[in-house]
This record gives C-alpha cells, structure tokens and sequence, in this order.
C-alpha cells in the first residue's frame, strides 16, 4: 500500500492552523488500530486538494465522536422492529400504536434491561465508508443546483459531517437519495432554504416525537442506532432532529443541531435544526409570557406549550395565570468541528456531562433577549476552577453556563433574561451553591434571594404547586359543552338535562342535582364540545347520593383509545385519563347505577397534570436560603393552603408528599403565586 507523500503532507499541515495540526495528530494517535484506515483516506485524496482538505476536517474533528455498540442494545431491537414493520405497513402512528406495540412486546420480553456501551468512531470506522461519503456530499454540492451559493467553508461545517450526536448509519445518503428522489425533481428552482424546510415539515409530519414514552414509561430504550430511527420513525425530540439534519444533508442543506440543557422555566432539554443561512430572526424572545396566534409567535422553537390559537382560554380565577410559554435560558449549538475556546478542551477537573462535548458553540445572542452580567459570590477564595449558571428542574439545579470565577464576582456572557438561575460548583457530580440564587430582570438588574430580603414576614394562600400551562388549561377548554342528564329508561328516551359545563373548570367541576326523584342512568354527553389540537379527555367522574356515599356503576359508552380507556373515568386516579374514539357516530358515556338512587352531586375532572392544591392531601412549603428550608407541613382545606408568617421576597416551592413529584419554584406578588 502506497503512503501518503511525506512533502505533501507536510505542505498541508503547514497551511493548517496549531490546533489544527494538533488534533490531527491526537486523532491519529487515538485511533490507535484503526489508524491505517485513515492513512488509506487521506491517500485517497492526495492528489484532489478539496477533498483532501474535507478528509482532514472530518479526521480531525472526529476526536470525542462515538456510535452505539449495537451488541449492547440487543433487549431493545425487539422494540424497534416491531416499530419499523408498522411503519412500513401503515406510515404514521395512529390512535396510541406505538404505545400498543411496546407494551406487547413488553408482555413477551418483561425486564429487560439495556445498558448502552459506546464505541469511539476513530477506532472503528472504516475508510471505505468515509470515502464513499465524502465523494456523495462533493457529488451532491457540486451537482444540485440549490448548492450554488453555499461555499467551501459551509459544505465542511454543515453538510459534510457523517454524524449528529454520536448517531449515523453507514446507508443513511442511499436511505435518503431514493426517499427523496421524487422530491428533488420538483424542486430544482427553488433555494435552499425553501427545499430545507419542504424537507422539515415531511419529517415533522412522519416522525413521531413522544418524550414521555421513552423517558417515564419505557426509559432505557434510546439510545438506538440511526438505522433504527430511518426505519421505526420514533424516538425523542433529539431523535428526530438527528433524523432531520441527516435528511438535509444528504440533499445537499447545510444544517446544525441547537439545543440548551434545561429550559428555564421547566424541566428537560430541548434540541431543534437550525438551517444555516436561514438563521436572521427579526425579533429575539424576551421569555415573557405572551398568548401564541399564528407561527410568526414561534420565535424559537417549541417555547409554547401549545401552538394552540386559544381565545377562548382565560384566566379561570383572580389567583391563577395561565403560563403560555417556556423560557430558555442559554442556546448552544452543537457543531461537528470542535470549538477551541470550548470548556471540553480547557478544563482539567471534572465538569457537567453536557460541557464535555467539543462542538458546543454558545449562540445565545442570536435567538433572545440575554445580558453580560457580574454575578456576585460568597467567597474570595473558590475551591474550584469554574463556578456555573444552574436552572431548577422538578429536583435539581441543572448547569446551563459557565465562567471562570473573579475574587467574589463571575462574569457570565450572553445570559437569557427573565430567568431565575443560581451560581454554583460543580464536585463529584454534585451541585454546590456558590452564591445566591437571582432572577434576571430584563433591564439586567438582579433580583437576589438573600438572608436579609427574607426578614420580612407575611401571610400567603397557594393554589397550585406548578403553573397553570397552557396545555392542561386547553384540557379543561375542550370539556366545554359538557352535558349531564339523568334517566330511566334504557335506551335514554326520557333523559332529562341537568347540568352543562360553560365555563373553564380549574381541574374540577360540580354540579348538585336539585330533585329528590330517583335515577337509574347519569348520561356523559360530549358530542358537541370544541375541537382543540388534544383529543377530548376525562381524568375522572365521581357521582355521590346521600351523605356523600360515592356510589358505584357500570359504564358504556364510547370505547377509549389504547390505555385510555372508558373504566379510566371511575379508577379513582386523577391522572389516567379517558379518551374517546372519534371516530364512533354517538359521543358518550352512561354510568348504570344498577336501579334508581337518589344522586346529590356529581363531580366532574378534566385531564389534567394533578398539580393543584388537594383539599386532605399532605403538602410541605419550602423557601430558599443557600439550600430548600422547609417552613412546615399542612394539609390542603378548600383546595388551598394558608400558611402565615413566612419571609416576604423569598423563593418557594411546594412538595406534596401524598401523591405526586412534580413542582416549580415560585415567588408571591400582589397575592399571585408567580412562576419560575
């Protein structure tokens, strides 16, 4: 085999910068086995300049990239084939088969446990693959005509890379040039913005994103292989995003993966594609609560709960706002090129898992509202090197920035306003406070929780232990129109109407029935309710006769959809929840006493979260003072709390310990509970 010539290679490395010439070195030395594999690229490209320099980017810049050992995920294949022959037999995931698919296969493989190994991509990647990819992505650049206008620097950054997040497939370019084959015929005169986001909406319209599928119920099942993703079409919003960027690539648009480690006002991270050269926003999200009317409101993706137009959504009570929007702290965008100034590459002890990536470019500034701002600290001395920005999740400060600490002071740059954050170190995969928690005030002001803003002291009621968001409220909405009649007959022909839901019930609604006649049927009646994006759903129905004996029927109706089915409304749990099938002519249920009782009251539940303050259910109120402090237990009264003589400006926060995890930090103003 023929080496690469030393004088060539050493005019290359001349005209490549230090750090460039040093992680070519470091990725051969890494690659240890499979070094030879790249001397066989680079040979490959010695006498074509462009492509010889496009192997060097790829080689270099393959340092931290790593694949899915698949022997490791063998408990999770059953899953994804299942999947991918529905997919294939009917295209998209209609009325919760994805959630009927896993939990058969669940049924046959009970306990099975995955436990992902990864495999660095310098070590095992073959050159036969990467040259067969470099030579589409230059056929495709030089050959489309949308790629006129994208230069040499682009084509490497951002159509050039064979991977997104430590996940390709070898036969990602084949799987995609005959899925788009058609697509691309007819659209030769349009840009490549314009075919990018063609190609945006056809994967958002086939690919299912499902968070709480492979997070709460089925954790364990990703990460998978990309093959897997081609051909299941499911995962998390970051699966899709993988499966998008590779979509457009392989056409030839230049795309980025975005993301940010935790939104500010809510739990979880987030990703998104970026289209490079798409990227001026007229308009950069202030992450103040704001109602969405039409996609222009979208001013970074998914900040609403809902991309629902909801005029008919207001406040339900003077106590309770409803929260339309999450906010985002910082963005970041995760590149394939390393980035030299990135806290991978300067850090010498240890740092958050989400840091540790090399491509992280920090691009905050170019979607919201953000400040430089000095942040004060407790100490002059620090036991570590970097102090970060942590946001609260449901039961933790999650790291969202870093700086290098100044005496009692960190400048931090290109900070998201109107964002409650905390500085912190980073020991043993811990969190430790290293100053007060604040919120940033969209004029750059901090607003501190510090020991002397807490001596103050006064009353509060509390109604929630998270936000009203706009999903749940929209919940509510749909159950509008609701009608509740009462009869004997069998086939419901003396029914007499006795109740209709006209208002936003705030997680419940009640009505009395005022007659002492005795009924044998209570009808459910939702033919002629709103129709929102979420289907119409019920958590719960609980009907009550004399002294408040709860009593107890047989139900038909509507048959439910998947796990949400009919006997749903009368388990006893808020949380699971009953959706009809739309598809049936007659839209509703009859709750059969077994012969006429006397009925007082009925109660009625939309889906919801279940976060509301519970009348008999244990709470514990917690404020913020360089750790949670607990200021005391009490049970809900009246689907409230009172609690008195707590610190006035303090940071709170709710803990049911009857049921239920989920919570929010909040202040109180004006008599509000004001969420963070």
């Amino acid at each position: 085999m023929p080496v690469i010539p030393l004088l060539l290679l050493l005019f290359f490395l001349s005209a490549c910068s230090s750090a460039e010439k040093k992680s070519l070195i470091h990725a051969f030395k890494f690659a240890d086995k499979n070094r030879q594999e790249l001397k066989r690229i680079l040979e490959q490209y010695q006498e074509d300049s462009p492509k010889f320099a496009a192997s060097h980017f790829i080689i270099r810049n393959m340092l931290g990239k790593q694949s899915v050992d698949t022997n490791s995920i063998k408990a999770s294949q059953p899953y994804f084939d299942a999947w991918a022959t529905y997919f294939e037999k009917y295209g998209r995931y209609k009325n919760g088969a994805h959630y009927v698919i896993c939990d058969s296969i669940n049924r046959l493989h009970p306990n099975k446990r995955v436990h992902t190994r990864y495999i660095p991509d310098l070590q095992h990647i073959s050159a036969d693959f990467l040259i067969r990819h470099i030579d589409y992505c230059f056929h495709i650049w030089q050959q489309y005509p949308w790629c006129k206008d994208i230069d040499f620097d682009t084509f490497c950054k951002y159509i050039l890379p064979y991977t997104t997040s430590n996940c390709y497939w070898e036969y990602a370019s084949d799987f995609f040039l005959q899925k788009y084959a058609e697509l691309r015929d007819t659209v030769q005169q349009k840009s490549y913005k314009e075919i990018g986001a063609i190609l945006s909406k056809d994967v958002d319209r086939t690919f299912a994103q499902n968070w709480v599928l492979f997070t709460r119920k089925y954790p364990g099942l990703l990460p998978t292989t990309f093959e897997n993703l081609a051909k299941a079409q499911i995962g998390t919003c970051l699966e899709a995003n993988i499966y998008k960027i590779a979509a457009l690539r392989a056409n030839g648009i230049p795309a980025a993966l975005n993301t940010f480690p935790n939104w500010g006002n809510a739990n979880s991270p987030h990703f998104w594609t970026e289209i490079i050269g798409d990227e001026h926003i007229e308009e950069l999200y202030d992450n103040i609560q704001r109602p969405y009317i039409s996609d222009s409101d979208i001013l970074v993706d998914n900040i609403f709960w809902k991309n629902t137009y909801s005029p008919t959504v207001k406040d339900t009570l003077p106590h309770v706002s409803i929260q339309y929007c999450r906010t985002i702290p910082k963005v970041y965008r995760i590149n394939y090129e390393i980035q030299q100034n990135c806290l991978a590459l300067r850090a010498k002890e240890e740092i958050p898992d989400f840091f540790r990536n090399p491509g992280i470019e920090d691009i905050t500034d170019k979607y919201i509202v953000c400040k430089d701002i000095e942040v004060p600290l407790w100490d002059n001395k620090h036991k570590k090197e970097y102090v970060y920005l942590c946001c609260y999740d449901d039961n933790n400060w999650i790291p969202v920035g870093w700086s290098i600490p100044r005496k009692k002071q960190a400048l931090f740059t290109k900070v998201g306003v109107n964002v409650l954050y905390l500085p912190a170190y980073y020991e043993n995969g811990a969190i430790i406070p290293a100053g007060n928690a604040f919120i940033l005030k969209e004029n750059g002001e901090l607003k501190c929780f510090s020991e002397e803003a807490n001596k103050k002291e006064i009353s509060a009621t509390f109604y929630s232990k998270t936000p009203y968001r706009l999903h749940t409220a929209l919940q509510a909405a749909g159950t509008v129109g609701t009608r509740f009649s009462v009869c004997n007959k069998k086939d419901l022909s003396d029914s007499l109407n006795v109740y209709t839901i006209e208002k936003l019930p705030f997680y419940e609604d009640s009505f009395k029935i005022p007659t002492n006649k005795k009924y044998r049927y209570l009808v459910c009646d939702f033919q002629n309710t709103p129709a929102f994006q979420d289907a119409y759903s019920i958590a719960e129905i609980k009907i009550f006769g004399k002294n408040r004996q709860q009593l107890e029927g047989q139900l038909t109706g509507t048959k439910g959809i998947s796990d949400n089915k009919l006997e749903n409304v009368m388990d006893g749990d808020r949380v699971s929840f009953y959706q009809p099938d739309k598809s049936e002519k007659r839209q509703y249920i009859v709750f059969d006493l077994g012969q006429p009782r006397e009925v007082e009251k009925v109660e009625f539940y939309p889906r919801s979260d279940d976060n509301r303050i519970v009348t008999g259910e244990l709470y514990e109120l917690f404020y913020w003072d360089k750790k949670w402090i607990s200021l005391g237990r009490q049970y809900g009264k009246e689907n409230r709390l009172a609690f008195h003589n707590i610190p006035q400006n303090a940071l709170f926060r709710i803990h049911n310990h009857t049921r239920g995890k989920e919570h929010r930090p909040f202040t109180y103003e004006e008599g509000k509970q004001v969420w963070w």
